[in-house]
């Protein structure tokens, strides 16, 4: 059975502008309980991302005041997404290849959930626990 991103996203679709300060967003984060920020165009279209890495990178280690830098300048564009009907094999390619953790599901140029490496290893555990359950009922040959 295949899974798409569809059948393993996280439905979310808060998204901010891009004037919105690192400390206004960073508030929001921690309220959602998400390590990103989508970031919207003027449109109110997905344009980039803005991740607890950007955070430490580029705030933290640079002791830059978190209420005078915003997400224009944070984020990382273009943003790297996925169609709900992508195969969640492709997706793991992905993730791997840009090395990221988070990927935003985008239908129609509207966000409709983010798929996150947590959700990745929940998959794999999921289908372990299955593949487990068929050996012991079958044995081994």
């Amino acid at each position: 059975m295949v899974l798409y991103a569809k059948d393993i996203m996280k439905e979310y679709t808060n998204m901010l502008g891009e004037d919105t300060t690192a400390l206004e967003a960073s508030k929001i984060m921690s309220n959602d309980r998400v390590g990103f920020v989508v970031v919207k165009d003027k449109e109110g279209k997905p344009f980039g991302m803005v991740t607890e890495w950007d955070y430490i990178n580029k705030i933290i280690s640079k002791g830059v005041d978190p209420s005078r830098i915003t997400m224009k300048e944070l984020m990382v564009t273009p943003i790297i997404s996925v169609d709900p009907k992508t195969p969640t094999d492709k997706i793991t390619v992905m993730m791997s290849k840009h090395g990221i953790r988070r990927i935003p599901v985008i239908e129609n140029g509207k966000l409709v959930g983010v798929i996150t490496s947590r959700d990745i290893i929940r998959i794999f555990k999921d289908y372990m626990d299955n593949l487990s359950d068929v050996i012991a009922r079958f044995g081994t040959f």
